[in-house]
């Protein structure tokens, strides 16, 4: 149920995956793009970013002296702001970069990365890059916001996105004027794939009761829209692999175990949102 999976059945979704060198070239990609460049990205925003105050570094941080601009008056604000800045500047030359410039430099280099890869896939994957890159930042700002948003803000990032990657590498999305229906139905697919997604981070979380409901209102969601978009069969293909997990429910939920549920939810999981996909490609 990761990024790599989300990036295939987007794929799967936009009806053009075929047997052909563009697939075999542009697949690859796209699986680079969502699961190893965003995903390294991801990590790392998620990662213990505190920088250690007063921790020995090896670093004495000569206050080196930010040029002035020229004609600045001793007291004005623009030397104040440089007086700033060069606080600024020898603090992360002591303290940050000694601690963190690793990952510092890693996130650097993914982001940019995945924006030269994302520019080989097209106009749309380059604007959705540019939107995981800023939910990455958001995720930095709000580092210390409750579990809730985080876990949102990484369903939308490591499944959401990457689901629509996958489609709009093979289809378009660009479509609103001529096709609303065909785009509204793509982003109601990537949304279903997050809430499964979704759900997994409340397993993972040992949230069991609240992740086991939101991956039952993921399935039933994903039956009803196969109704509506007038594919029976595969609803009724969602419904079966959905029933076994819902007769096992409350045995599972009595075991505590969250990483246990999701062993055994997994694989029928990821096969009903690949159905699902299915559903624009036939």
């Amino acid at each position: 149920m990761g990024p790599a999976w989300a990036v295939l059945c987007g794929a799967v979704a936009s009806g053009a995956l075929e047997l052909d060198w563009h697939t075999v070239v542009t697949l690859p990609l796209a699986v680079l793009l969502a699961d190893s460049l965003l995903g390294s990205v991801w990590s790392v925003v998620n990662s213990d970013l505190r920088v250690a105050e007063g921790a020995p570094t090896g670093n004495p941080g000569r206050k080196t002296p930010v040029p002035s601009l020229p004609y600045t008056l001793p007291g004005s604000a623009s030397a104040r702001f440089f007086e700033f800045l060069s606080k600024r500047m020898a603090w992360w030359r002591s303290t940050v970069w000694p601690q963190k410039g690793n990952l510092v430099l890693g996130l650097a280099f993914n982001s940019l990365l995945a924006l030269l890869v994302s520019a080989l896939l097209g106009g749309v994957p380059v604007l959705l890059t540019a939107i995981a890159l800023a939910l990455a930042g958001c995720r930095l700002v709000l580092r210390s916001s409750r579990e809730g948003v985080r876990l949102a803000l990484g369903s939308c990032f490591l499944a959401g996105l990457p689901w629509l990657l996958g489609y709009t590498s093979f289809g378009d999305l660009g479509s609103l004027g001529s096709e609303p229906g065909v785009t509204v139905e793509a982003l109601a697919m990537a949304a279903i794939y997050a809430l499964a997604y979704h759900s997994y981070q409340v397993l993972s979380a040992e949230g069991l009761s609240g992740g086991a409901a939101l991956l039952n209102l993921a399935h039933v969601t994903a039956a009803a829209m196969l109704v509506v978009v007038k594919q029976p069969i595969l609803a009724g293909g969602v419904a079966l692999l959905f029933l076994p997990q819902l007769l096992l429910q409350p045995a599972l939920l009595t075991t505590h175990d969250g990483l246990g549920y999701l062993r055994q939810v997994q694989a029928p999981t990821m096969a009903a949102m690949m159905v699902t996909a299915l559903a624009t490609a036939v």
